[in-house]
Protein backbone atom coordinates (compact mmCIF):
# COMPACT_ATOMS: atom_id res chain seq x y z
CA UNK A 1 0.00 0.00 0.00
CA UNK A 2 1.02 3.58 -0.82
CA UNK A 3 1.35 5.64 2.16
CA UNK A 4 -0.09 9.33 2.16
CA UNK A 5 3.24 11.84 2.36
CA UNK A 6 2.39 15.23 4.14
CA UNK A 7 4.80 17.86 4.09
CA UNK A 8 5.13 20.67 6.58
CA UNK A 9 6.62 24.28 5.97
CA UNK A 10 6.36 27.17 7.43
CA UNK A 11 7.47 30.61 5.99
CA UNK A 12 9.82 31.16 8.95
CA UNK A 13 11.16 29.61 11.85
CA UNK A 14 9.69 28.88 15.50
CA UNK A 15 6.00 28.51 13.97
CA UNK A 16 5.39 24.99 15.52
CA UNK A 17 6.09 22.87 12.68
CA UNK A 18 8.05 19.74 14.09
CA UNK A 19 5.44 20.27 17.15
CA UNK A 20 2.46 19.84 14.50
CA UNK A 21 4.19 17.23 12.49
CA UNK A 22 4.99 15.06 15.86
CA UNK A 23 1.48 15.23 17.05
CA UNK A 24 -0.73 14.72 13.75
CA UNK A 25 1.53 11.44 13.22
CA UNK A 26 0.66 10.51 16.46
CA UNK A 27 -2.86 10.92 16.35
CA UNK A 28 -2.98 9.14 13.74
CA UNK A 29 -1.21 6.08 15.44
CA UNK A 30 -3.70 6.01 17.99
CA UNK A 31 -6.29 5.19 15.14
CA UNK A 32 -4.37 2.31 13.92
CA UNK A 33 -2.25 3.81 11.21
CA UNK A 34 1.43 2.99 10.86
CA UNK A 35 2.84 6.65 10.76
CA UNK A 36 6.93 7.25 9.93
CA UNK A 37 8.17 10.36 10.77
CA UNK A 38 10.90 12.44 8.65
CA UNK A 39 12.87 15.00 9.63
CA UNK A 40 13.99 16.88 6.94
CA UNK A 41 14.88 19.74 8.32
CA UNK A 42 18.91 19.80 7.24
CA UNK A 43 21.21 20.82 9.27
CA UNK A 44 19.04 21.63 12.08
CA UNK A 45 16.49 18.94 13.44
CA UNK A 46 14.80 18.60 16.48
CA UNK A 47 11.64 16.19 15.54
CA UNK A 48 12.59 13.95 17.69
CA UNK A 49 12.61 16.28 20.68
CA UNK A 50 8.71 16.54 19.86
CA UNK A 51 8.68 12.75 19.63
CA UNK A 52 10.25 11.77 22.45
CA UNK A 53 13.50 10.22 21.22
CA UNK A 54 16.83 10.88 22.39
CA UNK A 55 19.36 11.72 19.74
CA UNK A 56 19.01 9.33 16.72
CA UNK A 57 21.64 6.53 16.50
CA UNK A 58 20.97 6.99 12.18
CA UNK A 59 20.05 9.87 10.25
CA UNK A 60 19.12 11.11 6.89
CA UNK A 61 22.81 11.42 5.67
CA UNK A 62 23.58 7.88 5.51
CA UNK A 63 20.38 7.84 2.72
CA UNK A 64 22.67 9.94 0.58
CA UNK A 65 25.61 7.99 -1.82
CA UNK A 66 28.67 7.62 -0.09
CA UNK A 67 32.01 7.63 -2.15
CA UNK A 68 32.04 4.18 -3.13
CA UNK A 69 28.66 5.05 -4.53
CA UNK A 70 26.50 2.77 -1.52
CA UNK A 71 23.73 4.09 0.49
CA UNK A 72 21.30 3.14 2.80
CA UNK A 73 17.58 2.72 1.68
CA UNK A 74 15.32 5.11 3.45
CA UNK A 75 13.38 2.20 5.29
CA UNK A 76 16.43 1.57 7.20
CA UNK A 77 16.95 4.05 8.79
CA UNK A 78 13.52 4.62 10.95
CA UNK A 79 14.06 3.85 14.48
CA UNK A 80 11.21 3.15 17.13
CA UNK A 81 9.64 5.72 19.19
CA UNK A 82 7.84 5.08 22.57
CA UNK A 83 4.72 5.52 21.17
CA UNK A 84 3.23 2.45 19.01
CA UNK A 85 2.73 2.73 15.43
CA UNK A 86 5.64 5.38 15.16
CA UNK A 87 8.81 5.76 14.09
CA UNK A 88 11.36 8.08 13.47
CA UNK A 89 13.45 8.82 10.09
CA UNK A 90 16.32 11.76 12.13
CA UNK A 91 17.51 14.52 10.47
CA UNK A 92 21.25 15.36 9.64
CA UNK A 93 23.20 17.06 12.54
CA UNK A 94 26.54 17.75 10.64
CA UNK A 95 26.98 21.21 10.42
CA UNK A 96 25.41 23.63 7.73
CA UNK A 97 28.36 23.43 5.41
CA UNK A 98 27.85 19.76 4.89
CA UNK A 99 24.00 19.91 5.52
CA UNK A 100 23.31 21.57 2.73
CA UNK A 101 22.02 19.04 0.56
CA UNK A 102 22.04 18.77 -2.97
CA UNK A 103 18.87 18.95 -5.36
CA UNK A 104 19.60 15.04 -6.86
CA UNK A 105 20.31 13.81 -2.74
CA UNK A 106 16.78 15.66 -2.57
CA UNK A 107 15.25 13.91 -5.70
CA UNK A 108 16.86 10.62 -3.91
CA UNK A 109 14.80 11.12 -0.74
CA UNK A 110 11.55 12.23 -2.38
CA UNK A 111 11.61 9.10 -4.95
CA UNK A 112 11.51 7.08 -1.58
CA UNK A 113 8.96 8.93 0.59
CA UNK A 114 6.18 6.98 -0.98
CA UNK A 115 7.79 3.36 -0.95
CA UNK A 116 8.08 3.22 2.97
CA UNK A 117 5.81 0.52 4.97
CA UNK A 118 3.53 2.82 6.70
CA UNK A 119 0.23 4.02 6.26
CA UNK A 120 1.29 7.87 6.42
CA UNK A 121 4.93 9.65 6.10
CA UNK A 122 5.05 13.03 8.26
CA UNK A 123 7.69 15.28 7.13
CA UNK A 124 9.42 18.12 8.86
CA UNK A 125 10.76 20.70 6.31
CA UNK A 126 13.29 23.17 7.50
CA UNK A 127 11.79 27.26 7.39
CA UNK A 128 12.48 29.60 3.95
CA UNK A 129 12.33 29.44 0.92
CA UNK A 130 15.25 26.67 -0.05
CA UNK A 131 15.15 25.11 -3.24
CA UNK A 132 15.36 21.90 -1.58
CA UNK A 133 12.63 22.52 0.65
CA UNK A 134 10.25 23.74 -1.89
CA UNK A 135 11.13 20.62 -3.88
CA UNK A 136 10.00 18.45 -0.86
CA UNK A 137 7.09 20.19 -0.16
CA UNK A 138 5.58 19.74 -3.76
CA UNK A 139 6.53 16.08 -3.59
CA UNK A 140 3.93 15.31 -0.76
CA UNK A 141 0.04 14.10 -1.26
CA UNK A 142 -0.62 16.90 0.82
CA UNK A 143 1.44 20.63 1.51
CA UNK A 144 0.38 21.96 5.16
CA UNK A 145 1.94 25.27 6.28
CA UNK A 146 1.80 26.10 9.78
CA UNK A 147 1.55 29.91 10.80
CA UNK A 148 1.16 31.64 13.73
CA UNK A 149 -1.56 35.17 14.48
CA UNK A 150 1.67 37.19 13.61
CA UNK A 151 2.22 39.98 10.58
CA UNK A 152 5.58 38.53 9.98
CA UNK A 153 4.75 34.82 9.71
CA UNK A 154 1.63 35.19 7.82
CA UNK A 155 3.64 37.87 5.37
CA UNK A 156 6.42 35.23 5.44
CA UNK A 157 4.01 32.45 4.53
CA UNK A 158 2.00 34.30 1.63
CA UNK A 159 6.41 34.57 0.03
CA UNK A 160 6.37 30.94 0.57
CA UNK A 161 2.66 30.10 -1.44
CA UNK A 162 4.02 32.41 -4.43
CA UNK A 163 8.17 30.56 -4.14
CA UNK A 164 6.04 27.10 -3.77
CA UNK A 165 3.62 27.78 -6.99
CA UNK A 166 6.58 29.16 -9.03
CA UNK A 167 8.75 26.19 -8.62
CA UNK A 168 5.40 24.05 -9.53
CA UNK A 169 5.27 25.90 -12.78
CA UNK A 170 9.30 24.97 -13.30
CA UNK A 171 8.75 21.15 -12.88
CA UNK A 172 5.34 21.18 -15.31
CA UNK A 173 7.51 22.94 -17.76
CA UNK A 174 6.01 26.02 -17.33
CA UNK A 175 8.95 28.42 -15.66
CA UNK A 176 9.20 30.68 -18.83
CA UNK A 177 5.57 31.76 -17.79
CA UNK A 178 6.16 33.23 -14.89
CA UNK A 179 9.58 34.29 -15.58
CA UNK A 180 7.99 36.48 -18.37
CA UNK A 181 5.85 38.09 -15.65
CA UNK A 182 8.38 38.29 -13.36
CA UNK A 183 10.80 40.34 -15.66
CA UNK A 184 8.08 43.59 -15.02
CA UNK A 185 8.13 43.75 -11.94
CA UNK A 186 8.05 44.74 -8.94
CA UNK A 187 5.97 42.48 -7.44
CA UNK A 188 4.43 43.17 -3.79
CA UNK A 189 5.54 40.08 -1.99
CA UNK A 190 8.91 40.14 -4.25
CA UNK A 191 7.25 37.50 -6.87
CA UNK A 192 4.24 37.08 -8.96
CA UNK A 193 1.39 35.30 -8.02
CA UNK A 194 -0.68 32.69 -9.34
CA UNK A 195 -3.08 35.44 -10.89
CA UNK A 196 -0.79 37.66 -11.85
CA UNK A 197 0.92 34.80 -14.00
CA UNK A 198 -2.68 34.09 -15.83
CA UNK A 199 -3.97 37.37 -16.11
CA UNK A 200 -0.78 37.49 -18.60
CA UNK A 201 -1.36 33.89 -19.94
CA UNK A 202 -4.54 34.85 -20.70
CA UNK A 203 -3.54 38.28 -22.75
CA UNK A 204 -0.86 36.59 -24.60
CA UNK A 205 -1.59 34.57 -27.50
CA UNK A 206 -0.12 30.98 -28.03
CA UNK A 207 0.24 30.62 -24.57
CA UNK A 208 -0.86 27.04 -22.60
CA UNK A 209 -3.47 28.71 -20.54
CA UNK A 210 -5.40 25.22 -19.81
CA UNK A 211 -1.96 23.59 -18.77
CA UNK A 212 -1.20 27.04 -16.62
CA UNK A 213 -5.27 26.42 -14.99
CA UNK A 214 -4.41 23.02 -14.19
CA UNK A 215 -0.99 24.04 -12.00
CA UNK A 216 -3.15 26.30 -10.56
CA UNK A 217 -5.96 24.53 -9.42
CA UNK A 218 -3.76 21.49 -8.92
CA UNK A 219 -1.78 23.50 -6.10
CA UNK A 220 -3.70 23.68 -2.93
CA UNK A 221 -1.77 23.98 0.52
CA UNK A 222 -3.25 23.44 3.07
CA UNK A 223 -3.04 26.12 6.36
CA UNK A 224 -2.95 25.66 10.20
CA UNK A 225 -2.72 28.93 12.58
CA UNK A 226 -1.03 27.13 15.28
CA UNK A 227 -0.47 29.44 19.55
CA UNK A 228 -4.40 30.77 18.27
CA UNK A 229 -4.99 33.11 22.02
CA UNK A 230 -8.16 35.11 20.70
CA UNK A 231 -11.36 34.43 18.75
CA UNK A 232 -9.91 36.72 16.13
CA UNK A 233 -7.03 34.35 15.82
CA UNK A 234 -8.79 31.61 15.88
CA UNK A 235 -11.01 32.94 13.04
CA UNK A 236 -7.73 34.39 11.06
CA UNK A 237 -7.42 31.19 8.72
CA UNK A 238 -10.71 31.60 7.29
CA UNK A 239 -9.64 35.03 6.71
CA UNK A 240 -6.24 34.42 5.19
CA UNK A 241 -7.71 31.91 2.80
CA UNK A 242 -9.97 34.27 1.64
CA UNK A 243 -7.92 36.95 1.16
CA UNK A 244 -5.14 34.65 -0.61
CA UNK A 245 -7.67 33.29 -2.62
CA UNK A 246 -8.96 36.53 -4.05
CA UNK A 247 -5.48 38.68 -4.37
CA UNK A 248 -2.90 35.29 -4.80
CA UNK A 249 -5.60 33.43 -6.78
CA UNK A 250 -4.42 30.13 -4.89
CA UNK A 251 -6.89 28.05 -3.29
CA UNK A 252 -5.37 27.62 0.28
CA UNK A 253 -7.95 25.43 2.22
CA UNK A 254 -8.06 25.88 6.20
CA UNK A 255 -7.26 23.37 8.27
CA UNK A 256 -7.66 24.35 11.54
CA UNK A 257 -6.11 26.18 14.60
CA UNK A 258 -4.54 24.92 17.91
CA UNK A 259 -5.05 26.81 20.32
CA UNK A 260 -1.78 28.40 22.74
CA UNK A 261 -1.37 26.02 25.87
CA UNK A 262 1.21 26.15 27.95
CA UNK A 263 1.25 22.28 28.06
CA UNK A 264 3.13 22.32 24.79
CA UNK A 265 6.42 23.90 27.26
CA UNK A 266 6.09 21.75 29.92
CA UNK A 267 5.93 18.82 27.27
CA UNK A 268 9.07 20.25 25.58
CA UNK A 269 10.50 20.65 28.68
CA UNK A 270 10.61 17.23 29.43
CA UNK A 271 11.25 15.56 25.83
CA UNK A 272 7.81 13.17 26.00
CA UNK A 273 5.07 14.07 23.28
CA UNK A 274 2.27 16.45 23.86
CA UNK A 275 -0.63 14.09 23.07
CA UNK A 276 1.04 11.85 25.69
CA UNK A 277 1.74 14.03 28.18
CA UNK A 278 -1.05 16.19 28.12
CA UNK A 279 -3.97 14.47 26.24
CA UNK A 280 -6.73 16.18 28.22
CA UNK A 281 -5.67 19.76 26.78
CA UNK A 282 -7.43 21.64 24.57
CA UNK A 283 -4.53 21.57 22.34
CA UNK A 284 -4.86 18.09 22.48
CA UNK A 285 -8.23 18.39 21.20
CA UNK A 286 -7.10 20.71 18.36
CA UNK A 287 -4.70 18.16 17.10
CA UNK A 288 -7.39 15.68 16.79
CA UNK A 289 -9.55 18.18 14.96
CA UNK A 290 -6.75 19.33 12.13
CA UNK A 291 -5.76 14.99 12.07
CA UNK A 292 -9.12 13.96 11.35
CA UNK A 293 -9.24 16.83 8.69
CA UNK A 294 -5.87 14.97 7.13
CA UNK A 295 -8.08 11.95 6.64
CA UNK A 296 -11.01 14.05 4.89
CA UNK A 297 -8.67 15.84 2.76
CA UNK A 298 -9.69 14.76 -0.91
CA UNK A 299 -8.12 15.57 -4.89
CA UNK A 300 -8.47 19.50 -5.45
CA UNK A 301 -12.02 20.70 -6.85
CA UNK A 302 -12.28 22.20 -10.61
CA UNK A 303 -13.46 25.97 -10.56
CA UNK A 304 -12.33 29.04 -12.01
CA UNK A 305 -9.23 30.37 -11.26
CA UNK A 306 -10.52 34.12 -11.54
CA UNK A 307 -12.08 35.19 -8.27
CA UNK A 308 -15.61 36.23 -8.83
CA UNK A 309 -15.68 40.05 -8.61
CA UNK A 310 -19.77 40.58 -8.35
CA UNK A 311 -20.78 42.39 -5.26
CA UNK A 312 -22.58 39.13 -3.24
CA UNK A 313 -18.89 37.39 -3.72
CA UNK A 314 -16.93 40.37 -2.64
CA UNK A 315 -18.68 40.15 0.40
CA UNK A 316 -18.93 36.64 0.39
CA UNK A 317 -22.67 36.81 1.15
CA UNK A 318 -25.21 34.58 -0.81
CA UNK A 319 -27.26 36.60 -3.10
CA UNK A 320 -30.55 35.52 -1.30
CA UNK A 321 -28.91 37.64 1.87
CA UNK A 322 -31.00 40.04 4.33
CA UNK A 323 -29.72 43.34 4.35
CA UNK A 324 -28.72 42.32 8.47
CA UNK A 325 -27.07 39.26 6.66
CA UNK A 326 -25.07 41.88 4.38
CA UNK A 327 -24.26 44.89 7.36
CA UNK A 328 -22.70 41.72 9.39
CA UNK A 329 -20.88 40.38 6.21
CA UNK A 330 -19.79 44.36 5.68
CA UNK A 331 -18.09 44.23 8.88
CA UNK A 332 -16.27 41.13 9.01
CA UNK A 333 -14.89 41.57 5.54
CA UNK A 334 -13.66 44.90 6.41
CA UNK A 335 -12.08 43.23 9.46
CA UNK A 336 -10.70 41.12 6.64
CA UNK A 337 -9.23 43.91 4.24
CA UNK A 338 -8.41 46.33 7.64
CA UNK A 339 -5.49 48.31 6.48
CA UNK A 340 -3.75 46.92 10.05
CA UNK A 341 -5.34 43.29 8.87
CA UNK A 342 -2.76 40.32 9.84
CA UNK A 343 -4.24 38.15 7.33
CA UNK A 344 -3.31 40.32 4.22
CA UNK A 345 0.30 41.15 5.75
CA UNK A 346 2.69 41.27 2.31
CA UNK A 347 -0.63 41.12 -0.57
CA UNK A 348 -0.98 44.30 -0.86
CA UNK A 349 0.90 47.81 -0.77
CA UNK A 350 -1.31 50.73 0.34
CA UNK A 351 -2.40 52.06 -2.89
CA UNK A 352 -3.98 48.78 -4.01
CA UNK A 353 -5.23 47.96 -0.52
CA UNK A 354 -7.28 51.11 -1.03
CA UNK A 355 -8.85 50.43 -4.27
CA UNK A 356 -9.86 47.65 -2.45
CA UNK A 357 -11.37 49.34 -0.08
CA UNK A 358 -13.52 51.40 -2.52
CA UNK A 359 -14.59 48.56 -4.41
CA UNK A 360 -16.22 47.12 -1.21
CA UNK A 361 -18.03 50.28 -0.76
CA UNK A 362 -19.41 50.23 -4.46
CA UNK A 363 -20.71 46.83 -3.28
CA UNK A 364 -22.19 47.63 0.41
CA UNK A 365 -23.31 50.99 -0.90
CA UNK A 366 -25.42 49.03 -3.74
CA UNK A 367 -26.49 46.04 -1.98
CA UNK A 368 -28.34 48.16 1.08
CA UNK A 369 -29.51 50.54 -1.60
CA UNK A 370 -33.14 48.63 -2.44
CA UNK A 371 -33.44 49.87 -5.96
CA UNK A 372 -30.05 49.54 -7.08
CA UNK A 373 -29.92 46.22 -5.84
CA UNK A 374 -32.96 45.04 -7.93
CA UNK A 375 -31.40 46.12 -11.00
CA UNK A 376 -27.87 44.68 -10.52
CA UNK A 377 -29.66 41.19 -9.83
CA UNK A 378 -31.71 42.25 -13.02
CA UNK A 379 -28.67 42.06 -14.43
CA UNK A 380 -26.39 39.88 -12.80
CA UNK A 381 -29.01 37.45 -12.42
CA UNK A 382 -31.32 37.42 -15.51
CA UNK A 383 -33.48 34.43 -15.31
CA UNK A 384 -33.80 35.24 -11.40
CA UNK A 385 -32.14 35.32 -8.41
CA UNK A 386 -30.77 31.74 -7.41
CA UNK A 387 -31.87 29.97 -4.73
CA UNK A 388 -30.09 28.42 -2.07
CA UNK A 389 -29.49 24.47 -2.71
CA UNK A 390 -30.45 23.54 0.74
CA UNK A 391 -32.50 25.12 3.44
CA UNK A 392 -32.27 27.22 6.02
CA UNK A 393 -30.32 29.85 3.72
CA UNK A 394 -26.57 29.84 4.99
CA UNK A 395 -25.68 33.16 7.24
CA UNK A 396 -22.74 34.61 5.81
CA UNK A 397 -21.34 35.24 9.56
CA UNK A 398 -21.32 31.60 10.22
CA UNK A 399 -17.78 30.23 10.97
CA UNK A 400 -17.80 27.90 8.19
CA UNK A 401 -19.88 27.60 4.67
CA UNK A 402 -20.03 23.67 4.92
CA UNK A 403 -22.06 23.80 8.19
CA UNK A 404 -25.47 24.00 6.59
CA UNK A 405 -24.67 22.24 3.48
CA UNK A 406 -23.79 18.37 4.22
CA UNK A 407 -23.11 15.31 2.87
CA UNK A 408 -25.39 14.31 0.07
CA UNK A 409 -25.59 10.60 0.59
CA UNK A 410 -29.09 9.08 0.05
CA UNK A 411 -28.51 6.72 3.12
CA UNK A 412 -27.24 9.62 5.04
CA UNK A 413 -30.29 12.27 3.75
CA UNK A 414 -32.68 9.49 4.62
CA UNK A 415 -31.73 8.95 8.27
CA UNK A 416 -32.95 12.74 8.96
CA UNK A 417 -35.96 13.99 10.18
CA UNK A 418 -37.64 16.22 8.10
CA UNK A 419 -36.84 20.04 7.49
CA UNK A 420 -39.67 21.86 9.55
CA UNK A 421 -41.44 24.77 7.88
CA UNK A 422 -40.09 28.31 8.95
CA UNK A 423 -41.31 31.54 7.70
CA UNK A 424 -41.33 34.83 8.81
CA UNK A 425 -43.91 34.45 11.95
CA UNK A 426 -41.91 30.86 12.97
CA UNK A 427 -41.62 30.65 17.31
CA UNK A 428 -38.40 28.88 17.77
CA UNK A 429 -38.44 27.05 20.79
CA UNK A 430 -35.89 24.48 21.76
CA UNK A 431 -37.25 21.65 20.62
CA UNK A 432 -37.65 23.20 16.65
CA UNK A 433 -34.00 24.40 16.87
CA UNK A 434 -32.81 20.83 17.73
CA UNK A 435 -34.94 19.60 14.55
CA UNK A 436 -33.86 22.24 12.12
CA UNK A 437 -29.87 21.51 13.59
CA UNK A 438 -30.68 17.31 12.97
CA UNK A 439 -32.63 17.96 9.51
CA UNK A 440 -29.43 19.37 8.01
CA UNK A 441 -27.24 17.24 9.75
CA UNK A 442 -25.17 19.75 11.93
CA UNK A 443 -24.11 17.60 15.22
CA UNK A 444 -24.43 19.40 18.22
CA UNK A 445 -20.75 19.18 19.29
CA UNK A 446 -19.63 20.78 15.41
CA UNK A 447 -21.45 23.94 17.22
CA UNK A 448 -20.06 23.97 20.36
CA UNK A 449 -16.73 23.69 18.90
CA UNK A 450 -17.14 26.73 16.86
CA UNK A 451 -18.57 29.13 19.69
CA UNK A 452 -16.80 27.89 22.14
CA UNK A 453 -20.34 27.43 24.02
CA UNK A 454 -20.25 24.75 26.62
CA UNK A 455 -22.13 21.13 25.40
CA UNK A 456 -24.51 21.58 28.49
CA UNK A 457 -25.65 24.94 27.91
CA UNK A 458 -26.48 23.81 24.19
CA UNK A 459 -28.20 20.53 25.64
CA UNK A 460 -30.39 22.54 27.73
CA UNK A 461 -31.09 25.11 25.56
CA UNK A 462 -32.75 22.56 22.64
CA UNK A 463 -34.22 20.52 25.81
CA UNK A 464 -35.47 24.16 27.10
CA UNK A 465 -34.15 23.25 30.78
CA UNK A 466 -34.14 26.93 31.39
CA UNK A 467 -33.35 26.54 35.16
CA UNK A 468 -29.81 25.62 34.02
CA UNK A 469 -29.30 27.81 31.29
CA UNK A 470 -27.30 31.66 33.07
CA UNK A 471 -28.45 35.21 32.82
CA UNK A 472 -30.49 36.58 29.83
CA UNK A 473 -27.69 38.47 28.67
CA UNK A 474 -25.86 35.25 28.24
CA UNK A 475 -28.72 33.44 26.71
CA UNK A 476 -28.71 35.96 23.97
CA UNK A 477 -25.31 35.59 22.93
CA UNK A 478 -26.03 31.78 23.15
CA UNK A 479 -28.75 31.57 20.80
CA UNK A 480 -27.57 34.20 18.01
CA UNK A 481 -24.02 31.83 17.93
CA UNK A 482 -26.69 28.87 17.51
CA UNK A 483 -28.74 30.58 14.81
CA UNK A 484 -25.79 31.94 12.94
CA UNK A 485 -24.27 28.09 12.62
CA UNK A 486 -27.56 26.83 11.16
CA UNK A 487 -27.99 30.19 8.72
CA UNK A 488 -31.30 31.17 10.92
CA UNK A 489 -32.38 34.73 11.32
CA UNK A 490 -30.57 35.56 14.90
CA UNK A 491 -32.99 38.02 15.41
CA UNK A 492 -35.83 35.77 14.85
CA UNK A 493 -34.52 32.88 17.02
CA UNK A 494 -33.79 35.80 20.08
CA UNK A 495 -36.76 37.10 19.89
CA UNK A 496 -39.50 34.22 19.98
CA UNK A 497 -36.85 32.13 21.95
CA UNK A 498 -36.36 34.41 24.76
CA UNK A 499 -40.15 34.67 25.38
CA UNK A 500 -40.07 31.64 26.53
CA UNK A 501 -37.20 31.82 29.09
CA UNK A 502 -38.76 35.20 30.76
CA UNK A 503 -41.98 33.01 31.01
CA UNK A 504 -40.34 30.22 32.46
CA UNK A 505 -38.00 32.67 34.80
CA UNK A 506 -39.08 36.07 35.10
CA UNK A 507 -36.18 36.93 37.77
CA UNK A 508 -33.77 35.32 35.79
CA UNK A 509 -34.68 37.58 32.69
CA UNK A 510 -32.66 40.73 33.19
CA UNK A 511 -33.70 42.91 30.73
CA UNK A 512 -37.27 43.91 29.36
CA UNK A 513 -38.12 42.52 26.18
CA UNK A 514 -37.10 44.84 23.02
CA UNK A 515 -36.63 43.40 19.15
CA UNK A 516 -32.51 42.65 18.90
CA UNK A 517 -31.10 44.72 16.07
CA UNK A 518 -27.80 44.29 16.56
CA UNK A 519 -25.42 41.88 16.65
CA UNK A 520 -24.56 39.91 19.98
CA UNK A 521 -20.77 39.43 19.87
CA UNK A 522 -20.67 41.88 22.74
CA UNK A 523 -22.54 39.20 25.23
CA UNK A 524 -19.41 37.37 26.80
CA UNK A 525 -19.89 33.71 27.05
CA UNK A 526 -19.43 32.48 31.31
Amino acid sequence: MTPRVVAIAGGKGGVGKSLVAANVGIFLATLGKRVILVDAAFGAPNLHIFAGVPRPSRSLSEAFARADGTAVPLAELAVATHVPNVRLIGGIFDPPSVANVTTEQVALIASQLHTLPADWVVVDLGPGLASTTLDLFLEADIGLIVAVPDPTSIELMHRFVRAAFLKALERRGLGALAAKVGATGPHEGGAPSALDVYLSAVATPDTDVEGLREAILGFSPHLIINSARSKSDMELGRAVASAARRRLGTPIRYLGHLEYDEAVWSSTRRRRPLLIEHPETRIAKCFERVARGLLAVRAPDHGDVLPSDSHYDLLEVPPTASFEDIRRANRRIRDVYGAESIAVSGLYDPASLEAVHRRLDLAYTTLMDAAKRKDYDNELFPDGVPMPVSAPVHDATAPTPRAVVKSEDPATLAARPPMPDIGPRTEFSGPLLRQIREAVGVELREIAERSKIGMAYLQALEGEVFAKLPAHVYVRGFLAEYARALGLDPVRVKQTYLDRYRAARPQAAEAPREPVTRDDDEAAKP
